[in-house]
């Protein structure tokens, strides 16, 4: 059995930051002490760097299979690792869609080869797979994903009474897309009337606007409540969205009945960058104004919000640097740099770093039931990242590992870097590069 041990490290735990050492044996945090004289395969010095829980993030497009011109799990879980993501929940609109338990098996085993972290994927609600989701194992998914607009192929559910039979026959959480097709395709009809083919990509969030958003919503909550099944929303963007979570935020996590996500680019990001980043800002639900980016955090900061996700969806450059709106794909990679924006965000006072750190681990871990996982303890999976704050530097393109290698924070400076990361015990980075092989991640298992 392998043994690692990290020297002179500030640990994030229960207690909050402290000093300490820790011994990873195999796949397990053995043990937290405040000295350790173990004679180890690998030691790490940590001094002057911090040691933090590695990131689950339940909300990744690794594109494989069928779209592997976009991205795969191979390369999309390499930029994971390089970003302290110790392990992923992946969406099910690949080619073809994740729709049955066979495609969901399919899928297991490309990444029991391919991956460089710890995986799970969803299995999607499709026009016709009710029989599917009642019969898949619970224990082996992520959860049920439900589109309610802003997807492609078999995968949208927009029929009130289709909805309803879902969350009924869902056996797991429920993670929904909300956004509303009829309130989009009016808006979109409308920019044309007043634009033609030079709409502006700051009308984004004003042709997807709060309205789309909140109105999905609202109709996801009633279907959880009317059904007593789980409620995720996914990717929160609007100021309204948080205030209607509000009368949620209460018991504990893995038995609330409704909850939500918000992800990097909506946190970071406002409509004042659309002039600088166009297409390459462009995702659904959009990126809307600052009132919304502030009320997104604070519910974060407050715990009305739970988890934090990055919705990592990577395109071909081909599809995202067109001058035309209507031409540009929705979605953009961040899941390399989801890290280095909370440590960002808590840099500028925005959210504390315990804070972003515990939407982005335990509470993930909580909510969707991952045992052992998301926290330094003792007798836990050992799911590690090490950052050093006393790095700065700017995104190049270089520095980009996704398969797409384009980034909306291509030219952003961060004020930290990731140098280590550790996935079940296994050292996948070191010195902030690949280390490992793949093969020797672990499925996530989930207690729904």
């Amino acid at each position: 059995m392998s043994k690692i041990v990290l020297k002179n490290a500030t640990a994030l735990t229960d207690s909050g930051f402290r000093q300490t050492e820790i011994l990873i044996e195999g796949d397990t945090i053995a043990r937290i002490e405040p000295s350790i004289n173990e004679k180890a395969d690998r030691e790490i010095d940590c001094t002057g760097q911090l040691v933090l829980p590695g990131l689950i993030d339940a909300h990744v497009h690794f594109r494989q299979p069928g779209l592997e011109h976009k991205g795969t799990i191979a390369t999309e879980s390499v930029a994971a690792a390089l970003g302290g993501v110790t392990s992923y929940m992946e969406m099910p609109n690949t080619s073809p869609s994740t729709t049955t338990v066979e495609a969901l098996h399919d899928k297991k085993a490309i990444a029991a080869r391919d991956s460089m972290v710890n995986y799970a994927f969803y299995l999607g609600a499709g026009e016709n797979n009710l029989e599917e989701v009642k019969r898949v194992d619970p224990h082996e998914i992520a959860g049920i994903k439900i589109y309610m607009g802003s997807t492609t192929g078999n995968l949208l559910l927009d029929d009130d009474s289709a909805l309803y039979k879902m969350f009924e026959a869902s056996p797991a959480l429920v993670a929904t897309h909300c956004e509303d097709n009829g309130i989009i395709n009016a808006n979109t009809a409308e920019a044309k009337e007043m634009y033609g083919d030079d709409i502006p990509f700051e009308m984004h969030p004003v042709i997807r606007n709060r309205d789309c958003c909140l109105k999905s919503s609202k109709l996801a909550i009633e279907a959880a409540l009317a059904t007593r099944k789980r409620l995720h929303i996914m990717h929160l963007s609007s100021a309204e969205e948080v205030a209607m979570m509000a009368q949620f935020a209460h018991g504990p996590l893995h038995e609330r009945q409704v909850s939500a996500e918000v992800c990097i680019p909506h946190m970071f990001f406002n409509d004042s960058d659309y002039q600088r980043l166009k297409g390459f800002l462009k995702c659904n639900p959009a990126v809307k104004f600052e009132r919304d980016r502030q009320a997104l955090l604070k519910g974060l900061r407050t715990g009305v919000i739970s988890t934090v996700g990055t919705d990592h969806a990577p395109h071909e450059l081909a599809v995202k640097k067109s001058d035309k709106y209507l031409n540009v794909a929705s979605g953009l990679p961040s899941v390399q740099f989801s890290l280095n924006v909370i440590f960002e965000l808590a840099r500028r006072r925005e959210i504390s770093l315990e804070e972003g750190i515990k939407a982005a681990t335990i509470n993930v871990a909580e909510r969707f039931g991952i045992e052992k996982r998301g926290a330094i303890k003792e007798g836990w999976f050992a799911d590690i990242a090490i950052i050093d704050p006393r790095v700065h530097y700017t995104v190049t393109q270089d520095d980009i590992a996704s398969l797409c290698k384009w980034s909306p924070m291509l030219g952003e400076s961060f004020s930290c870097m990731v140098t280590h990361t550790i996935a079940s015990g296994n050292l996948v980075v070191a010195d902030s590069r690949i280390c490992s092989e793949p093969g020797k991640a672990m499925a996530l298992r989930f207690n729904h």
